[in-house]
């Protein structure tokens, strides 16, 4: 009798398996499904909330409210994004996003990224400017009129003579 190799003989008998890790899964996408439906559905009350016109007892408990504001206060309330009114006439505020957030926080803002710029001393400035004087005085006295350096004079020369010069000048 020849030998028969069936296909099923070589399937695995552990992939119809079910265990403990299948299940754990299976009750965390239920929990997130299960989640997003509730978030959607206040999110969708929401959004009825306010579509639906003021109740005239909640419209007359917000135009005293507002009759009682000052003007400062109604600038704020006007351009502040974040503030909202529902149909109850309860004013609410929007959470802001996560951009927002990091924004506010000030911890990407370039003044935290790049060092801080120090001033240079007046003490330094009244130095570079004598020095920058003396350096004229020595190149006027070392150059001639064509402006190259006389025979036997370096650069320096030049910057030896201003030092000098400047040594002088205190």
């Amino acid at each position: 009798m020849p030998f028969v190799v069936d296909e099923d003989d070589f399937r695995r008998d552990d992939a119809s398996r079910f265990d403990d890790r299948d299940r754990f899964e299976l009750e965390m996408r239920s929990r997130e499904n299960e989640e997003r439906r509730r978030r959607d559905l206040e999110q969708r009350e929401r959004d009825e909330d306010d579509r639906r016109a003021l109740t005239s007892t909640a419209e007359a408990d917000l135009r005293s409210a507002l009759e009682k504001a000052t003007s400062e206060e109604m600038r704020l309330l006007i351009n502040d994004p974040t503030l909202r009114v529902s149909s109850r006439g309860r004013i609410t505020r929007t959470r802001p996003s996560g951009r927002d957030v990091i924004r506010s926080s000030g911890q990407f803002s370039r003044a935290s990224l790049l060092p801080n710029v120090r001033k240079p001393r007046k003490k330094n400035k009244k130095h570079c400017k004598n020095l920058s004087n003396c350096l004229r005085q020595a190149n006027s006295e070392l150059r001639t009129k064509k402006g190259s350096l006389r025979k036997g004079k370096t650069q320096a020369d030049v910057m030896r003579r201003a030092q000098r010069l400047l040594k002088k000048m205190k």
